[in-house]
């Protein structure tokens, strides 16, 4: 229940930040959880709510960063991905 909650509350901030908008960012509700980003039609990568914390996984499946919230997760995926 708390993963569906937080990884709601990330996709909802991910797709109200103009920035991200403007830069053709979308998510979408992977299954059985997680959420994917892309850019345009480029995969680049997806967020899971895991042992209370937000990680970016890419496409290997390997942790590429971790970070407590969703702000955090917004701003690293505004400042990092896409790129």
């Amino acid at each position: 229940m708390a993963t569906d909650i937080m990884e709601a509350r990330l996709r909802t901030a991910l797709d109200a930040d103009r920035g991200l908008v403007k830069r053709g960012c979308s998510t979408r509700q992977l299954d059985p959880s997680g959420v994917g980003v892309s850019f345009g039609s480029a995969e680049a990568g997806a967020w899971f709510w895991a042992n209370g914390m937000f990680e970016l996984r890419s496409d290997g499946g390997t942790s590429v960063v971790t970070v407590e919230t969703v702000a955090e997760a917004v701003r690293y995926t505004r400042e990092r991905l896409g790129q």
